[in-house]
């Protein structure tokens, strides 16, 4: 993944950290730049939003590995302007993979040395999205897989049967299933469906508890075993 630079890109937006480490630094690295630190519990992460969060202040939350997925999917239907960094033990690698296709702004190697930890922390500040330099070749391997993989296997099309969906989902959320089957982030169906961003989170979120799954991921997996999809 390449980062886009841009000086203090997005530096005085809140930012919200999934902290897998817990070694305190988040305080320490959050002081050191002038912003204000608040920890929360896990389960109040979503209240933060509805509370209103503040300009220059990080907010961070302890969690574990299935915490920090269960929230980032929560996240994703905020509707707010927010930075969303995750601190994630280098060991933990595989869940980058989850986590890419999520809207997350800041992924830091919570095992590194404090000082270079620090360093990094400061660097994810002039960045609008920051990927630990540490998590590289794991990325890397990943690219050249899914690469390799598709020279391999020639591309397939999904084709949504509409008239089957339409038994379980509504007329709008059929037509954001087949933009999802077509591998549109919701960014870009609420562009060529000219909705507001939120308004598509909102019928993803429905659509994905209707069809009883746990992301996107999941959702096209649900589709094609309800005998929703034609793979072509």
């Amino acid at each position: 993944m390449t980062n886009t630079h841009h000086k203090d890109a997005g530096n005085r937006l809140p930012t919200l950290f999934l902290d897998m480490q817990g070694n305190g630094l988040l305080e320490e690295a959050g002081e050191a730049i002038g912003k204000t630190v608040i920890a929360a519990e896990p389960s109040q992460v979503v209240r933060l939003f509805e509370d209103g969060l503040k300009k220059d202040t990080i907010y961070y939350a302890e969690c574990d590995k299935e915490t920090v997925y269960d929230k980032v999917e929560q996240l994703q239907d905020i509707n707010c302007y927010f930075r969303l960094g995750i601190n994630l033990p280098s060991g933990e690698a595989d869940l980058l993979d989850q986590l890419i296709h999520k809207e997350v702004s800041i992924i830091l190697a919570a095992d590194r040395e404090r000082k270079k930890w620090l360093d990094h922390f400061q660097r994810s500040q002039s960045f609008l999205v920051y990927i630990d330099p540490m998590f590289q070749p794991h990325l890397m391997q990943r690219y050249r897989s899914l690469h390799k993989q598709e020279a391999i296997e020639p591309a397939k099309q999904l084709e949504l049967d509409m008239e089957k969906a339409r038994s379980t989902l509504s007329d709008a959320e059929v037509r954001i299933l087949e933009k999802i089957l077509e591998g549109k982030s919701n960014r870009k169906i609420a562009e060529e469906c000219f909705l507001a961003v939120a308004t598509v989170n909102n019928h993803v979120s429905h659509l994905t508890k209707k069809m009883k799954a746990n992301d996107r991921t999941h959702t096209i997996k649900r589709a094609i075993e309800e005998g929703w999809v034609k793979i072509s």
